[in-house]
């Protein structure tokens, strides 16, 4: 999917909206009919609607979500970090015969935003219940709900992506919507989130009615296209371009000429000269301050979605180009004034041009600042945490977020769910499935994706390790709230290590409510986390071919390991070994690294690589279930087959009965 840089966000109101203000002046965008009902077309059009997403909405909403996340959290507690985020439907009922889980009971006025799932290849049929109807109006395959190929939904709308499930597509409707899935065979066991807002304030929704698709026809296409990417087009009467080159000394900070409002920028972009290290662009600290009050807090590089370091892609709000320009279509208007700065927290003098698109806009009481913060955190990953993204006072609307993490290990991160509480509920109204769910894709999937709403910009490996940066951007499912607003983000790794992670949050906030946290100039990083290059992917120790001399030895399955399985031997005996072969691309000298689980019944052994045995044994006893990764050393290795050998040691004294190895993998560092 490509995007192109030209994606303005005057030309998308220009081109959809039913009137948007003119520069200097005039009318707020109206989003619906004439009728004043919220229908299908007019949600469509929001979906690329760059100014109402910077305004309070009208009629107002709230956006929540259903998900399957463990009921068990409820109870509070450990049960808060519960993980068993599948098949947790509201109930079971029957209809015409057939047995169907009830996925979520929706009381309207209101709209489904988003609907994903880990299961985009299931047959089971999904129902769509309208406003009590006893037969569904939509009624098909799970697996076509993400094909792109049923009408109306088109390939913009319904895709797979990082092999999760996506449909961004609203349905509306007046009274109520309920959504099952069909039990067949065995009781599906279906990971699900579904994104959907109430309206209040007495709204006017207009059903969903698939039959009138051709109605909107146009408008859907438009909105298609727009999601794409449009051709480049001359930029709109009324604004103008505005360049300029800052030099910024270490310890010192550089602004731009501050801006005179009614205004806004529609587009502006940063690439700092002569290099694409990824230091410059996170020790260049960006500040942007409306009205006088701060509004944006962020290094340079992390507030365009993809850090550290220069990572090309493009999506609907941002694009990163290969030769470090970074630009942003986040409409940013303001009543008086704008003042942009960057800090330089590094050793080197930067110099940087920026370019920004400016053009005479009104700012009425509906109109809100932007909002950008940054946040990083190092700590050991167990035992599950909440981390708090953004609290929030007053009123506003959360509209994006970016995750990244410098993970030290290979095994996967992100089991830990959004929870996010609206107006001081005691229970998060959203509440997720896993960090990636979220991102819109699954089981851990390392490859990169770009879709207009969600994008998986970096990810080093091998396996989950290094450095990953994901973003996501909250449009037509936008979280609005009056008083106040929690984002938790839950940490929840498979691996016990000490990784950093790092936040960005994008809010659209109320003049004079509280701005963003100011950077923690202490932690900047980011981590060295040494050459990829050099690491090899993991040889999974369960499909390595084994020989035991003694004991059993048997794939068995356990979540917390590399594809949750592992190679478990058992009742070894001293003296008995356990021998492996893995292979390694060429002859050289390779650093060789194993995942082994440790537990109360795990024994000792003495690990040798090709006979040459390692400088120490490995103790794999713990109290509980626990992980050691021990680096055996350096070793010289053929091309091809190699020998990995242990034998079994007497146990520790204070292990329990089986002397039990679980080796997860293998894993080698090329030595040059």
């Amino acid at each position: 999917m490509s995007m192109k840089k030209s994606l303005l966000p005057v030309l998308i109101l220009i081109a959809l909206s039913a009137a948007r203000p003119a520069p200097g002046g005039g009318a707020a965008v109206i989003l619906t009919p004439a009728s004043g009902t919220i229908d299908t077309p007019a949600l469509l059009r929001e979906m690329i609607d760059f100014e109402n997403l910077a305004r309070e909405p009208w009629p107002p909403y709230k956006s929540a979500s259903a998900s399957s996340h463990d009921r068990a959290a409820i109870a509070g507690g450990e049960a808060w970090f519960a993980n068993r985020d599948v098949g947790q439907y509201v109930r079971a009922e029957a209809n015409e015969g057939r047995k169907e889980h009830v996925l979520a009971d929706l009381k309207g006025p209101g709209a489904v935003t988003r609907f994903w799932s880990a299961n985009p290849d299931w047959a089971n049929t999904v129902r769509f219940y309208f406003d009590g109807e006893a037969r569904p109006r939509l009624a098909f395959p799970l697996k076509d709900l993400f094909t792109g190929k049923t009408a109306p939904f088109g390939p913009t709308f319904s895709y797979i992506s990082g092999t999760g499930g996506n449909l961004y597509y609203p349905l509306p409707y007046e009274r109520s919507l309920k959504i099952t899935i069909e039990e067949k065979e065995k009781f599906p066991r279906l990971y699900y989130e579904i994104g959907y807002r109430t309206y209040g304030g007495g709204a006017r929704v207009a059903t969903f009615d698939p039959a009138k698709a051709g109605a909107w026809a146009e408008t859907q296409a438009r909105t298609a296209e727009l999601l794409e990417g449009p051709e480049p087009a001359p930029a709109p009467a009324g604004t103008e371009w505005k360049t300029y080159k800052l030099t910024v000394p270490p310890g010192r900070s550089a602004a731009v000429p501050e801006i005179n409002g009614p205004a806004a920028v529609y587009e502006w972009s940063a690439r700092v000269l002569g290099t694409k290290d990824e230091k410059a662009y996170r020790h260049l600290l960006l500040e942007i301050d409306f009205d006088g009050r701060a509004g944006v807090r962020t290094p340079l590089g992390d507030f365009f979605g993809s850090g550290p370091g220069v990572n090309p892609y493009t999506n609907l709000f941002f694009t990163v180009a290969a030769d470090g320009t970074m630009a942003s279509r986040l409409l940013m208007p303001f009543k008086t004034s704008m003042r942009l700065s960057l800090s330089n927290a590094g050793l080197a003098a930067r110099e940087v041009e920026l370019k920004l698109r400016v053009g005479k806009r009104a700012f009425d009481d509906r109109d809100m600042h932007l909002r950008a913060q940054w946040d990083v955190l190092t700590r050991d990953s167990w035992p599950p945490f909440d981390w708090n993204v953004l609290t929030a006072r007053g009123a506003g609307k959360v509209v994006g977020t970016v995750y990244q993490i410098a993970n030290p290990v290979l095994i996967w991160w992100g089991e830990g769910d959004q929870k996010i509480f609206v107006d001081g509920e005691p229970y998060p109204s959203t509440f997720g499935t896993g960090t990636e769910d979220d991102y819109g894709y699954a089981y851990g999937d390392n490859r990169p994706f770009v879709r207009p709403y969600h994008a998986q910009t970096r990810v080093d490996g091998p396996g989950s390790g290094g450095h990953i940066s994901l973003n996501r951007w909250y449009v037509l499912d936008a979280l609005p709230y009056r008083d106040g607003l929690r984002f938790e983000q839950e940490m929840w790794h498979w691996m016990p290590c000490r990784p950093t992670w790092s936040h960005v949050v994008y809010w659209y906030a109320a003049p004079g409510t509280p701005g963003p946290r100011e950077i923690d100039r202490t932690s900047l990083g980011p981590i060295d986390l040494g050459v990829r290059a050099d690491m090899l992917e993991p040889q999974e120790g369960e499909r390595l071919p084994f020989e035991a001399s003694g004991g059993t030895a048997a794939k068995e399955r356990l979540a917390n390991c590399s594809e949750a399985e592992h190679l478990v031997w058992r009742d070894a005996k001293p003296g008995d070994k356990l021998t492996v072969k893995f292979t390694a691309p060429e002859e050289g000298l390779y650093s060789v690294e194993l995942n082994l689980g440790m537990n109360a019944d795990y024994g000792r052994f003495k690990p040798a690589v090709n006979g040459s045995a390692a400088a120490d044994a490995v103790d794999c006893y713990s109290a509980k279930l626990f992980w050691l990764h021990p680096k055996l050393g350096v070793f010289p290795m053929k091309k091809g087959e190699n020998i990995l050998t242990v034998e079994a040691l007497a146990p520790n004294a204070e292990a329990k009965p089986g002397s039990l190895f679980g080796l997860d993998y293998v894993f080698l560092v090329r030595q040059r």
